[in-house]
C-alpha cells in the first residue's frame, strides 16, 4: 500500500495556479486598458506627424495578444480645412482593418516584424489633391519611411478589398477626374525591407500581387478612359483589360491630339514584371489585343519636342507572340490619313535590344510577321488611296494588294504641275520577298505580278531625278527576278503625244534599281530583258489633227525586235478641215501598215538617249491616202521633209537597211479652178535603202544614202528609181535617176483634168528615163521622154460641168501645132532631151521638188520652152480659206 501524499508536495500546484490566475487578471487589465490607449494613440499619432493637418477617427480598435492580431473598424480619416503644400489633401474611409500574426517581440526590437496578415476591408479614398512641393522624405523608397524606425516588415498577405477611390483634383463639389467602383489588391510575401528592395525576385517588395480593379473611369490630356475591367496577376504572370475606352472631351483644346479607341480585350500572359521593375528589361509570352478600334486626330503641327521615347527606360524587350484581331484604324491630321477596316498582325520571337543593332536575321525585331488588312483608305501626296485587302506573311515571303484605287487630286489640290496618277488594280501579289533583307534597306523578291491594271498617268512638269534616286531616299538596292503585267491599260497625260496602250502584257527579268544598275550597260531601264506585247497602242500625233494607233506591240530586247502589226495614222479633219484649223493648205494624210518591224534594235540608247541604231526596218504593205485642198494660203512654215534636217535632229538615227515592201500610195486633190476631185495613185511600190543615218561614224560623203525602188504609176506605167543622198550635207545635195514606162498619157488624166483643166486626148509613152541632181536651191537634171502620138486639149469648167469650150479648142489646136511635139524621137530620128529645172520653195517637202523637176522636164522635152515649163511646174494654187464652213 502506498503513502498518502503530504501537504506540502501539492502547494506549489496552488502556487502555480494562483500566479496564472493573476496573469489572467492582469492580462484582461491590461487588454481592457490597451484598446482605449492604442485607439488615442494612433488618432493622436496621425495628428501630430501630420501637424494637426489631419485627424482620424477610429470607430472600434479589439487587440488580440493571444492571437497576435489588432482589429480596427470605422476608420475616417479628414483632412483640415486647409492642408500644407507638402501634403496631399485626401478623405478616408475604411470598415474594417485586421492585422494578424503580429511579432511582438521584433517589434519591441524594431526589427524586421513578421506579420501574418494584413487586410483592408471596404475602404473609400477621396484624394482631392496631390502634395505640390516635395518634402525630404519623398525621394525615399517605402522601407525607409517605416513607423517606430523599424528595419522593415515581413507580411505574408497583404489584401486591399472592395475599395472604391476618387480622385477629385477640383474639390470635393467638383466631378472625379478619376475614379474606381471596385479593386481588390492583394500581394503575396510582401517584404517591405532593404532585402525585400534589392530581391530582384520581388515586384514592389512582393513575391506577388493581384489587381481586380472594375468600372474604372479617369481623366487626363482632354481625354476620358474608362475601363470595365482590369486584371494584374504578377504570380500568374497576366495581364488582361476588358472594354477599355478612351474617348475625346467635348472641351478638350484646339491643336490637342485627340483619341477615340475602343478596346474589347488586351491580354498580356507570361510577363516577368520583376525583369520589367529591376532591369528596364520586358519579357512576355504572348499580348492578344482583340477588335481595337481607334480614330485618331492629330494636331496640325505634332513635334515630338524634347519627350523621351520608351528606349530611354527600357533596355530590352523580348515578346514570343503578339496579335491583333479585327482592328480599325482611323487617324486625320496625319500625311495619309488612313483608314483601316479588318487589322490583323501577328508577330512571332519580337525582341528589341536599345543597346545592339537590329539582328540580321529578325524582320522588324521579329522572327516573323504576319499582316492583313481589310478595307482600308488613305491620302497620298494629295491622292486617295484605297484597297479591298492586303495581306503579309514574311516566313512565306508573300506580298498581296486586292483592289487597289488611286483616285488623282480634285481640281485645285495637289501640287501644281506635280504628279497625277488614276489607277485601278484588281491584283498585286510580291513572293519570294527577303524581309530580312528588306530591314537592310535592300528590296529582293523572286516575282511580282500586276494584274489587269488600269493606270492613267500624268508625270509633273517639272522632269524628276532618275528613278533609283527616287527610290535611293527608302531602299539602298532593288532586286526582282521577273516583273509581269497582265492583260493591263495605259494613258499618259499632259505629253503632247500621249500615248494609250490597251492589253499590256509585260514580263521583265533580272531587275536591279540603284546607281550601279543604272550604269550597267548590259541592263535596259533597270532590266537584263523586257518582253512586251500589247493590243491597241495609240496616241495623237500632231494634236488635235491626227490619231496614230497600232493593233497590236510586240517588244523583245533579247531579240532585238520591236514590231508594231496594223499601224493606222488617221487624220481628224477632212482636207478643208485642216487647211481651216491650220489656216493654211495642209493635207489629210491617212497611212495603213500592215506592220512595221525594227529589227537589231540597241535598246539600250533607246531607252536612256532616244536614239534609234538597229540592223534593218521592214514597212509591210504600206498604205498612203493623201488628200488635199487648194484652197488656202501656202504653208508659211519650213517643211521638215528635207535631207538637211537630219542634221537638226537631237537624236541619232541609224538604219543600215530599210526595205517598204507593197506599198501603194492614192493621192486626191481638190483645186480651187473646180469642185471636182483629181486622183493619182502609185502602187505596188517595193523598195529598199541603205545607210540611213545621221551617225557621222556611218553616214560619210563616200557612203551616202542610197536606195532603190519600183512601183506602178496608175497601177499601169512602172516606175524604177534610185538615189543617192548624202544627208549631213548642209546644202542637201542629193541624185535621184530612173524610168518609166511603157503607158499611156491618157493615165494622167484622172488629176490633170479636174485640176488643171488640162486632158491628154492621145499619146503613149515608150519609156521615159530622167537623172536629177537637187539641193536647198533647187533641181537639175536631163529627161530623156520616148512617146508617140503626144496630143493635149484644154477644157473649161461651167455649170458645174467640164466642157470643150469653142475657145479652148482653137487654143488646144494652136498648141498641139506650135508648141508639142507629138513624137520622140522626132520625125528625123533624134531623140529630143527635156531640161530638168525647178527652183526649190523650201515651205514644201522634197519630194514635191521632186515632182517639179519631173514635170518641168518632162514638159520641156515634149516641146514647151524651158522657162515656161519650169513656171508650170512651180506654180501652186493659192486661194482664199472658203467661208461659211465649220471647221
Amino acid at each position: 500500500m502506498s503513502e498518502a501524499p503530504t501537504p506540502r508536495s501539492r502547494r506549489w500546484v496552488w502556487w502555480l495556479l494562483g500566479m496564472a490566475i493573476v496573469l489572467l487578471g492582469i492580462t484582461l487589465v491590461v487588454q481592457q486598458l490597451l484598446d482605449p490607449w492604442l485607439r488615442r494613440k494612433l488618432e493622436q499619432q496621425v495628428t501630430t506627424q501630420t501637424h494637426g493637418q489631419y485627424r482620424l477617427q477610429v470607430g472600434a480598435l479589439h487587440t488580440s495578444l493571444w492571437q497576435r492580431a489588432i482589429r480596427l473598424s470605422g476608420l475616417r480619416l479628414r483632412p483640415a480645412a486647409t492642408v500644407a503644400d507638402t501634403l496631399p489633401r485626401v478623405r478616408l474611409d475604411v470598415a474594417q482593418l485586421d492585422v494578424t500574426g503580429i511579432g511582438l517581440l521584433a517589434l519591441l526590437h524594431k526589427g524586421v516584424v513578421p506579420i501574418d496578415s494584413v487586410v483592408l476591408d471596404s475602404a473609400r479614398i477621396e484624394v482631392l489633391a496631390l502634395a505640390q512641393k516635395p518634402t525630404k522624405n519623398t525621394g525615399k523608397p517605402l522601407h525607409e519611411q517605416l513607423p517606430l524606425k523599424l528595419k522593415g516588415l515581413d507580411i505574408g498577405y497583404f489584401g486591399l478589398l472592395h475599395t472604391r477611390a476618387n480622385y477629385q483634383p477640383g474639390g470635393a463639389q467638383a466631378p472625379p477626374t478619376a475614379r474606381f467602383r471596385r479593386a481588390d489588391l492583394s500581394a503575396q510575401n510582401l517584404l517591405i525591407s532593404a532585402a525585400g528592395a534589392a530581391d530582384s525576385q520581388r515586384l514592389g517588395y512582393a513575391i506577388g500581387w493581384k489587381l481586380l480593379l472594375q468600372h474604372a473611369q479617369g481623366q487626363a490630356a482632354g481625354h476620358q478612359l474608362a475601363v470595365a475591367g482590369l486584371t494584374i496577376a504578377t504570380a500568374d504572370h497576366l495581364i488582361q483589360l476588358d472594354s477599355g475606352r478612351v474617348q475625346p472631351l467635348e472641351a478638350a483644346r484646339a491643336g490637342q491630339p485627340r483619341v477615340d479607341l475602343l478596346l474589347p480585350r488586351l491580354r498580356l500572359t507570361g510577363l516577368r514584371a520583376a525583369a520589367l521593375q529591376h532591369q528596364h528589361r520586358f519579357r512576355a509570352d504572348s499580348l492578344l489585343i482583340q477588335q481595337p478600334q481607334l480614330t485618331a486626330v492629330l494636331p496640325a503641327n505634332n513635334s515630338a519636342g524634347n519627350s523621351k521615347s520608351a528606349t530611354d527606360y527600357l533596355k530590352s524587350l523580348d515578346l514570343a507572340h503578339l496579335a491583333v484581331r479585327g482592328g480599325y484604324v482611323h487617324v486625320t491630321g496625319a500625311a495619309a490619313d488612313p483608314t483601316i477596316h479588318g487589322l490583323e498582325v501577328a508577330g512571332t520571337a519580337i525582341h528589341f535590344d536599345s543597346v545592339n543593332a537590329p539582328n540580321a536575321q529578325r524582320i522588324f525585331f521579329a522572327k516573323a510577321w504576319e499582316v492583313a488588312l481589310g478595307r482600308s483608305q488613305a491620302t497620298v501626296a494629295a491622292h486617295a488611296l484605297a484597297l479591298g485587302s492586303l495581306k503579309l506573311s514574311t516566313s512565306a515571303g508573300t506580298f498581296t494588294l486586292r483592289s487597289v484605287r488611286i483616285r488623282p487630286p480634285a481640281p485645285g489640290q495637289g501640287k501644281p504641275g506635280g504628279l497625277r496618277v488614276d489607277l485601278v488594280l484588281p491584283s498585286l501579289a510580291l513572293a519570294g520577298l527577303d524581309a530580312k533583307a528588306l530591314q537592310q534597306k535592300h528590296f529582293q523578291a523572286q516575282t511580282l505580278v500586276l494584274d489587269r491594271p488600269n493606270l492613267h498617268f500624268t508625270p509633273p512638269v517639272q522632269p524628276p531625278p532618275p528613278f533609283w534616286k527616287l527610290l535611293s531616299k527608302y531602299l539602298r538596292r532593288s532586286d526582282l527576278a521577273v516583273v509581269r503585267v497582265n492583260h493591263g491599260e495605259l494613258l499618259f497625260g499632259r505629253w503632247r503625244h500621249a500615248p494609250q496602250v490597251r492589253d499590256l502584257n509585260v514580263r521583265a527579268t533580272a531587275i536591279r534599281i540603284d546607281s550601279a544598275a543604272n550604269a550597267d550597260p548590259g541592263r535596259i531601264a533597270y532590266a537584263r530583258a523586257w518582253l512586251l506585247n500589247t493590243g491597241q497602242l495609240s496616241a495623237p500625233f500632231d494634236p488635235p489633227f491626227y490619231e496614230a494607233s497600232s493593233a497590236h506591240v510586240h517588244l523583245d530586247t533579247d531579240a532585238q525586235q520591236l514590231v508594231f502589226s496594223d499601224m493606222l495614222l488617221k487624220p481628224q479633219f477632212s482636207p478643208i478641215g485642216m487647211n481651216l484649223h491650220k489656216g493654211y493648205q495642209a493635207p489629210a494624210v491617212t497611212i495603213k501598215l500592215k506592220a512595221l518591224t525594227l529589227a537589231g534594235l540597241a535598246f539600250k540608247g533607246l531607252v536612256e538617249h532616244g536614239d534609234f541604231r538597229l540592223k534593218r526596218v521592214t514597212v509591210q504593205s504600206p498604205v498612203v491616202t493623201i488628200a488635199s485642198d487648194g484652197r488656202g494660203p501656202i504653208n508659211p512654215n519650213r517643211s521638215k521633209i528635207s535631207p538637211e534636217e537630219m542634221l537638226n535632229l537631237p537624236v541619232i538615227i541609224d538604219v543600215p537597211r530599210l526595205d517598204l515592201v507593197n506599198g501603194n500610195l492614192y493621192s486626191t486633190y481638190r483645186s480651187p479652178l473646180t469642185p471636182l476631185t483629181g486622183t493619182m495613185n502609185i502602187n505596188r511600190f517595193n523598195g529598199t535603202f541603205y545607210n540611213l543615218s545621221n551617225d557621222r561614224r556611218h553616214q560619210t560623203a563616200a557612203h551616202p544614202l542610197t536606195g532603190k525602188a519600183s512601183t506602178y504609176l496608175q497601177n499601169q506605167c512602172r516606175l524604177d528609181a534610185q538615189v543617192s543622198m548624202y544627208l549631213l550635207d548642209p546644202k542637201g545635195r542629193h541624185r535621184i535617176w530612173g524610168a518609166f514606162g511603157p503607158g499611156p498619157f491618157a493615165m494622167l488624166n484622172s488629176m490633170t483634168v479636174p485640176t488643171k483643166l488640162v486632158e491628154f486626148k492621145r499619146g503613149k509613152a515608150q519609156r521615159i528615163r530622167f537623172d536629177m541632181r537637187a539641193d536647198r536651191k533647187g533641181s537639175t537634171g536631163t529627161m530623156w521622154a520616148e512617146y508617140s502620138g503626144l496630143q493635149m486639149e484644154l477644157l473649161g469648167y461651167k455649170n458645174e460641168e467640164v466642157k470643150k469650150t469653142l475657145i479652148k479648142r482653137v487654143i488646144s489646136k494652136a498648141v498641139n501645132v506650135v508648141v508639142i511635139r507629138d513624137q520622140n524621137p522626132r520625125k528625123r530620128g533624134k531623140l529630143v532631151t527635156g531640161e530638168m529645172k525647178s527652183t526649190r520653195e523650201p515651205r514644201f517637202s522634197v519630194f514635191a521638188l521632186w515632182r517639179q523637176g519631173v514635170v518641168s522636164g518632162l514638159f520641156n522635152n515634149v516641146g514647151v520652152p524651158q522657162k515656161i515649163a519650169q513656171k508650170l511646174s512651180e506654180a501652186q494654187d493659192e486661194a482664199p480659206l472658203p467661208k461659211g464652213l465649220s471647221k
